[in-house]
């Protein structure tokens, strides 16, 4: 080894150096070697004190062999590391340098572990299974689950909604009569004869039974704090019928304004709908499914977020988001039924996507973090200003702009409503400032109104 390599790694720890004072922290070096081999290899100084001072070793007759020899016996894929030895200013350092393993992880005494910054982290089961899968170009959802078959565990007309979205979308042409199962293996969801975690993701006729993490958590939250439920639910079903059930409590949950203009009814959210929508594909499609987290959407009144339970794939920061980037699916297959109905590109777009609606619609643009093992896309509202009016009162306003008035009785009639609640929607009209009355009792109608609506979106 040359000095000005030495120098390098006396500079100070990191993830691929670390120090020790003396062959005694043998088992550490053990455990730093299989560290160093489930990341991208690294090297050990021994005989260097935590203060970065050289300390020196001893070196007896086999030390080297000897240390060489635990490594390799306490490991598992075995690491065989190269081992040399220094002086520096008449004292003896010893370097161990590990290589990158292939198989990962690699466990020290039957133990996984991985390199993060200058420690040497132990890996939970989801996070080891993960590293071998992916050590080996596998992902989860590729994975078999034995006690899955077609028959049971699988909807057929699940399938058959692919392939009709899939013709249209993407001109995938399969023919009509093409079997379930044929399709099944067309698209990889049966390996070996088994189903795939995709396959029961995707398809499923319960795949909660199987994958109990495979939900989705929504709430509601009254103030800016997790402390008061509003609304909550909890989403199961098949991961494709997840995105429009997330959808449909999200609209529930968040103000929209709403003008009659002709006879064209125009929206505004408080927030971006193709965005959000696209966060909680991303969310759904890209999930780590190892994890026994569920991803979830939250609401405050000052924000709303999406989770994502995994961390962003290995080499790729927040801010790489932001720029252009290839995709690196988590989930392959279930990526790629995703795209077969356009619900993502597989462009590494996903992004991008979300940061265009935020401009479009002349929104803040949303935040991502990476926090522990979670993904977030937080998002903030925009200022709505219109009356907002719910789908019965938008039906009345469009039935005035043609017919010029609408009596009570009318209005029950139209919407098939009790007297109650036509007296309330009408009652709300007006005091929105979007309808007048005209006329008292049994004889009063209801006219649109000439000044501005009154106040703002509820």
């Amino acid at each position: 080894m040359l000095k000005e390599d030495l120098n390098h790694l006396l500079r100070s720890e990191s993830e691929t150096v670390e120090w020790k004072r003396s062959f005694g922290e043998w088992k550490e070096i053990v455990v730093a070697s299989a560290a160093m081999a489930s990341l991208h290899g690294g090297q050990i100084c021994i005989g260097v004190e935590p203060t970065g001072e050289v300390c020196g070793v001893q070196l007896g007759k086999g030390s080297l062999e000897d240390l060489a020899n635990k490594i390799v016996q306490g490991t598992s894929p075995r690491v065989t590391p190269s081992i040399s030895s220094i002086e520096r200013d008449g004292k003896t350092i010893v370097v161990v340098s590990v290589s990158e393993s292939t198989p990962k992880p690699v466990c020290a005494f039957d133990r996984p572990y991985r390199r993060s910054g200058r420690t040497n982290q132990r890996l939970s089961q989801e996070e080891a299974f993960c590293l071998f899968m992916t050590s080996r170009g596998v992902t989860w959802d590729q994975s078999t689950l034995t006690d899955a078959t077609v028959d049971e565990d699988i909807d057929s007309a699940l399938v058959r909604r692919l392939l009709l979205v899939a013709r249209t979308e993407r001109r995938w042409e399969v023919p009509d009569e093409t079997s379930v199962d044929h399709v099944l293996r067309q698209l990889g969801f049966i390996q070996d004869g088994k189903l795939t975690v995709a396959a029961v993701l995707l398809f499923g006729r319960n795949p909660q039974r199987l994958l109990t993490q495979a939900m989705v958590r929504c709430a509601r939250f009254k103030g800016t704090t997790e402390v008061h439920f509003l609304d909550m639910k909890v989403i199961q079903g098949s991961i494709i019928e997840q995105v429009e059930e997330v959808m449909a409590f999200v609209k529930r949950n968040i103000r929209m304004a709403a003008e009659i203009k002709g006879l064209r009814r125009d929206e505004k959210w408080e927030y971006p709908l193709e965005g959000l929508r696209e966060a909680v594909v991303n969310a759904i499609c890209h999930r780590d499914y190892a994890s026994s987290a569920n991803v979830q959407i939250r609401i405050f009144d000052d924000r709303l977020e999406v989770w994502n339970p995994g961390e962003l794939p290995e080499g790729m920061t927040v801010e790489d988001l932001r720029r252009q980037h290839e995709s690196k699916p988590r989930n392959k297959l279930i990526a790629n039924a995703f795209f077969l109905i356009k619900y993502i590109e597989q462009f590494g777009t996903g992004i991008q996507r979300i940061l265009d609606d935020c401009h479009a619609q002349r929104l803040p643009e949303p935040n991502f973090e990476v926090q522990g093992h979670t993904f977030r896309a937080v998002f903030s509202p925009g200022e709505v200003k219109a009356v907002q009016l719910n789908d019965r009162q938008m039906r009345v306003m469009l039935y005035v702009q043609q017919r010029g008035q609408i009596t009570r009785t009318q209005y029950e009639r139209e919407l098939g409503v009790s007297s109650r609640t036509a007296n309330r929607d009408l009652k709300d009209l007006v005091k929105k400032g979007v309808l007048s009355p005209r006329g008292t009792g049994r004889q009063s109608k209801y006219v649109l109104a000439t000044g501005e609506p009154k106040g703002g979106g509820v």
